[in-house]
């Protein structure tokens, strides 16, 4: 009996270790407003910009979304934008994001916190891990056979501590990425603002934030020309 406690143990060992690498991810926010260093642009700028890619991965254990960020395609890119204009600035509407040479527009926080997190039902398989302590164990050509012994539903604790646990995390990444969402932001004169932009782009180029043009000059149309004349009548 002492030998099949002490191998139901060890089971029950073996099984929370593997579980710990399987296990639910917490998320521990970014919070850009608190990082010291940002690659920024010339601070004679109008809109003076900081920004640090690997944003999950520098700055907090977040490792499942760190894995999810990269499967889906994605670039959390933490951000610092200052208003050096004596105008208000609306970032959707008055500034441009060059990704390299190119415009590129950020993913809905929604959206991307959508993509991004991590699977909440999965866990739902730990159910079937129980465990049973003690009890005799038979071997026959068939396998082997336990009777007896205590019976130990571990596996819905297990499986529900994990679905709370990934669901809270979840909520917790969502609400980060909704409060440094900076569509539509209002930034006013002089004011620095702070954000969270999700791009959707598998490599990293230089960003740079730029005032979109508010007075696209256009051709001047055409004068209109004369109508025709009509020809005179002929006179003999």
């Amino acid at each position: 009996m002492q030998t099949t406690f002490t191998r139901s143990l060890a089971a029950l060992l073996t099984s929370c270790t593997l579980l710990g690498s399987g296990c639910a991810g917490s998320y521990t926010p970014i919070r850009p407003d608190r990082i010291a260093t940002y690659q920024a642009s010339p601070t004679t700028a109008p809109l003076q910009f900081g920004y640090q890619y690997d944003a999950l991965r520098m700055h907090g254990h977040n490792k499942k979304y760190v894995k999810k960020e990269q499967k889906k395609g994605y670039h959390v890119v933490a951000v610092q934008v200052k208003n050096n204009t004596a105008a208000e600035i609306n970032f959707s509407r008055d500034a441009v994001l060059y990704y390299g040479d190119r415009q590129v527009v950020p993913v809905a926080s929604d959206i991307a916190a959508q993509d991004m997190k991590q699977g909440v039902a999965i866990y739902l398989l730990y159910v079937l891990l129980n465990v049973r302590l003690g009890g005799t164990t038979t071997t026959n050509g068939y396998g082997q056979t336990t009777t007896g012994g205590t019976f130990l539903p571990t596996g819905p604790f297990i499986a529900g501590g994990n679905m709370l646990g990934a669901g809270l995390a979840n909520k917790n990444f969502r609400r980060e990425l909704a409060q440094y969402d900076l569509t539509s932001r209002n930034i006013r004169p002089g004011e620095t603002v702070y954000g969270l932009l999700c791009l959707r782009e598998t490599n990293v180029a230089p960003l740079r934030l730029e005032l979109r043009s508010v007075a696209a000059t256009s051709p001047a149309p055409a004068p209109a020309l004369p109508p025709a004349a009509s020809p005179a009548p002929a006179t003999n």
